[in-house]
């Protein structure tokens, strides 16, 4: 499971330089991006991430996620439903979408979320899903 570890490296390098594109010129940014989507990924290297708060920077964070090599969304959870249908608009038909976030954590096909709800959930959030086996992304505040 070492490919999961640096998974989490790269999402977190990747996030880390995106929300500092004022401080780095773009192009270079686009580079570190471009180099890191030319990993040769084989099928036992996917890495399944769900989304947990589709807003504003849930969409940000996933776009950033799904430009890794191997990375796939498979689920989307969030409480309103104009959002969860705009996530299969965005991301495809086949992402399973729910307004209960313990449904996606009991996925067996969920690797990784990523938590992007508003602040106050994310302790609860972020603790059920390590418990769930599942890896864990979220920004703090």
């Amino acid at each position: 499971m070492g490919n999961r570890r640096s998974f989490i490296k790269k999402l977190g390098t990747t996030v880390a330089g995106a929300t500092m594109v004022n401080l780095i010129d773009s192009s270079q940014l686009e580079k570190s991006v471009e180099l890191a989507s030319q990993i040769r990924v084989n099928s036992n290297d996917t890495i399944n991430i769900a989304l947990i708060g589709c807003g504003i920077i849930g969409h940000y964070d996933t776009d950033t996620a799904l430009k890794v090599a191997g990375v796939q969304l498979v689920a989307v959870c969030d409480l309103y439903d104009g959002r969860l249908e705009r996530a299969k608009e965005k991301w495809g038909k086949s992402v399973f979408t729910t307004r209960d976030y313990r449904e996606i954590l009991a996925r067996k096909d969920v690797d990784a979320v990523l938590i992007c709800t508003p602040d106050h959930w994310h302790q609860k959030m972020a603790i059920d899903a390590m418990r769930a086996g599942k890896h864990v992304y979220c920004e703090k505040p």
